[in-house]
Order: structure tokens, then C-alpha cells, then sequence
């Protein structure tokens, strides 16, 4: 029993020091990066007030820095023009990147990239960033095909307002204004065909935008959508993760999101107090800053939930509403995704699948093994992974869109795992 005893009191002290060290580096680095922030915040802040235009505008653009090494191509920090769905004027930054190799007759075909979950501070948002291709290891070989590559940070993530986390329509606006931004850009030669990639939170942004853009943008010609782990199927992944770990660095965001979308939700209905104290602080860090906040609660055993959110009426309705609906037959769709992905859970992609084909969607899904860990060990690893595996896949799959070849689904091919059961 005393060697049991001495182990355990030697975890807690490793435990302990672990979680100092992290917040000693955190708090030295939040320093550092408040003065970085602070010489961006003139180029990020619009006008007062915001002079007449249209989605997709350019209120400003400059070089990014830092730097990056891309080979044949220029790249740019923009502030351009979004909006809410009901028509209210807002602005999003992005970066945006353009070939310098000779254009096509027809002009540039476009990508739009759109984001994992990266925290809700101004200082988290891709375009701020001092390591702005930290999430794009795939782009070159985008800009290699002579496409057009914009990146936004969505509205409210690191210019004024709030971050419309997981709201689909709205995050899908900014996707697509992201493409009139770089048709309205000086020498950018951009045609009007455009596909829409994203990574987690931004596939959860590509599929949406496969709903809205043809309406919302009938000038422009969505040629299909991507998405690696797409956080398409949220009413499963909320049903299954509400109370793991989880839950204190994605629920403080959604904690702070839905009641801005959803006027009749508010954190305390499905919050604990504990989770009321500091889910406003640790959404507003960035991801693993945010961790990093969230270990004492984590290792105290704390709770973010008083329960979980799909047994509270209200904020099941507003969950479901959110889910990605199966698109039409026309609109080519590419899901990617990890079997042992920790964060968007496999089961739940199946569930989808399931779905979307028996709806008669043009659904291609490429399961991927494990990329790291054992088959049945889920890891936030393999999650991370994905945008980066995803992205050359994403790349062949839109050259074809782009050169017209004909979709190919792949539905009479059940899911690898067995799929999610509706959440009840």
C-alpha cells in the first residue's frame, strides 16, 4: 500500500507541475502575442460607419506577413465585406492566395478554405496568426493547378461582433463572400467556378455552403463541396461528447454562439456553475491556450454540463436545425474521414452517409484508416490529421469537378463503421 501511495502522490505532483509549467508558458505567450495583436488591430477594425457596398467588397488588402514560402504565388491579408443571412452588413478577415503563373482564357478557378475550430479570440483567427499556413500543408499543391485559394476567418473572429460557431447558414455566407472578395481583387483574374473545402468546424461550412451558395450566389458556379471530418451530423457528436473532454473547450464555444443565433437559449439551461465562471474565458482563448485553461476543471473532475444538451428540448431544436441536410443530386459532395477520429466520431459520419445516400445525394466518402494510434483507440491526433490528409484528396477531387468530369458516388458501399444511433 505505501508504494501504491508513494505512485499516486508522484502523478499529483507530475499532474501539478504539468499544469503550472502550462500556465506559466500560456501567460508568457499571451503577453507576447497581446503586442502583435495590438499593432494588427488598426488593419482589422472597419469603418464607423460602414460605407455602402456589396458582399464581397474589399475594404482593405495588404501583403501577409509574416512571410510565407510559397513557390509561384502571392499572398494577401484582406478585410472584406460579409453579412448575416437576414441582410445586416458585417466583415470577416481572410488570406487570400493568388498564382503568379500565366491565368486560363476563362480566368481562375477558386477554392475556398474554411477552418477547423480554432478558439473565439481575436488573436486565434488564421489570418492573425504568426504561423498563417500552420492548418494549409495541402496548398501548395492547390496553387500548383493555377487555382485561386481563399481562407476566411469568418465574421466575428477577430473583427467586431460575435463568432457564429457551428451556425451553418451564417458561416457559409462568409465561405462564399470569401470568393466574390477574390473576383473583386486586382489582378486576380478569378473565373466564376468555385468549390468550397473545410476541415472539421469548416466542413461543417462547406457542406452548408453546398445548400446556400447556388441561391445566395447565382452568379457564381459551386462546382461541389469537401469536407475532412466534417462536424455535419452535431446532434450524434453532442449526444456522445457532451461530457468528456470535450466538452469545456468546444461547449464553452457553442455556449457562447447558439444564444447569440437563438435568442430562447441561454448557457445556464444546460450549464453547470462551474461551467457558467468560465466558459466565456476559455471560448475566447484559442485552442490549446484553451486547454490549457480548462486542465484544473478537467482534473478536478468538473463538469461543464448539468446534462446533456439533446435532453433539453430548446437546445436539442436548435442542434437539430443545425445539422447538415443531404443535398441534391446536383451538387457533388466529398466526405473524407478517419476511422478513429476523437473529436468528429466516425459513427457519426456513418450515420450521415446512411442519410445522405438513402436521400439520393452525389455523396463520395474516402474512409481512412486510424492515422495514428491502434483502429480502436479514438484520437484527437487522427482529427487534427485530417485536414492535412484530406487536403490532397480534396485537390484531385476538385480538379475533376473543375475539368467537368462526371461525380461519382459511391453509396452502394456501406460505412466502414457502424453507424450512430439518433439521438434520443
Amino acid at each position: 500500500m505505501r508504494v501504491i501511495k508513494a505512485i499516486l502522490i508522484l502523478l499529483a505532483a507530475v499532474i501539478t507541475a504539468t499544469v503550472v509549467s502550462g500556465a506559466a508558458i500560456w501567460w508568457g505567450e499571451h503577453r507576447a502575442i497581446r503586442v502583435d495583436q495590438a499593432l494588427l488591430e488598426p488593419f482589422y477594425t472597419a469603418p464607423v460607419p460602414l460605407p455602402p457596398g456589396k458582399p464581397g467588397d474589399i475594404i482593405r488588402s495588404e501583403p501577409l506577413t509574416p512571410a510565407v514560402n510559397l513557390k509561384n504565388a502571392n499572398a494577401y491579408r484582406v478585410l472584406y465585406r460579409t453579412e448575416l443571412p437576414n441582410g445586416t452588413p458585417r466583415v470577416s478577415g481572410a488570406m487570400l492566395f493568388v498564382p503568379t503563373t500565366p491565368a486560363p482564357a476563362s480566368g481562375r478557378n477558386i477554392v475556398s478554405w474554411a477552418h477547423m475550430t480554432v478558439g473565439m479570440g481575436d488573436q486565434c483567427a488564421p489570418s492573425r496568426s504568426d504561423d498563417p499556413l500552420s492548418l494549409l500543408g495541402w496548398l501548395q499543391g492547390m496553387l500548383d493547378q493555377g487555382w485561386i485559394v481563399t481562407a476566411t476567418d469568418y465574421a466575428g473572429l477577430g473583427t467586431e461582433g460575435p463568432e457564429y460557431y457551428l451556425i451553418g447558414k451564417n458561416e457559409a455566407i462568409d465561405a462564399i463572400n470569401a470568393v466574390r472578395m477574390a473576383r473583386n481583387f486586382p489582378g486576380a483574374q478569378a473565373s466564376k467556378k468555385y468549390g468550397v473545402y473545410g476541415h472539421s468546424q469548416g466542413g461543417h461550412t462547406s457542406l452548408w455552403a453546398g445548400a446556400v451558395g447556388p441561391k445566395y450566389a447565382p452568379e457564381l458556379d459551386l462546382v461541389g463541396v469537401a469536407g475532412s471530418a466534417p462536424a455535419g451530423n452535431l446532434t450524434a457528436l453532442v449526444d456522445q461528447l457532451w461530457n468528456s473532454e470535450l466538452q469545456w473547450v468546444i461547449g464553452s464555444e457553442i455556449l457562447v454562439s447558439y444564444p447569440a443565433a437563438y435568442p430562447q437559449l441561454h448557457p445556464g439551461q444546460v450549464a453547470t456553475k462551474t461551467g457558467l465562471d468560465v466558459y466565456e474565458g476559455i471560448a475566447t482563448d484559442c485552442l490549446i491556450s484553451g486547454s490549457v485553461a480548462s486542465a484544473p476543471g478537467l482534473l478536478l473532475g468538473e463538469s461543464a454540463f448539468n446534462a446533456n444538451p439533446m435532453k433539453d428540448p430548446v437546445w436539442a431544436a436548435a442542434l437539430s436545425e443545425q445539422n447538415a441536410k443531404p443535398l441534391p443530386p446536383t451538387m457533388p459532395v466529398l466526405v473524407t474521414q478517419s476511422s478513429n477520429d476523437g473529436i468528429v466520431l466516425a459513427d457519426s459520419i456513418g450515420a450521415m452517409q446512411q442519410q445522405w445516400c438513402a436521400a439520393g445525394s452525389t455523396l463520395q466518402v474516402d474512409w481512412l484508416g486510424p492515422l495514428t494510434e491502434p483502429w480502436t483507440s479514438q484520437s484527437i491526433l487522427s482529427h487534427l490529421l485530417e485536414g492535412e490528409v484530406g487536403g490532397p484528396l480534396a485537390t484531385s477531387w476538385f480538379y475533376q469537378r473543375f475539368a467537368g468530369a462526371a461525380p461519382v458516388s459511391n453509396c452502394n458501399t456501406p460505412p466502414l463503421v457502424l453507424p450512430a444511433k439518433p439521438a434520443s
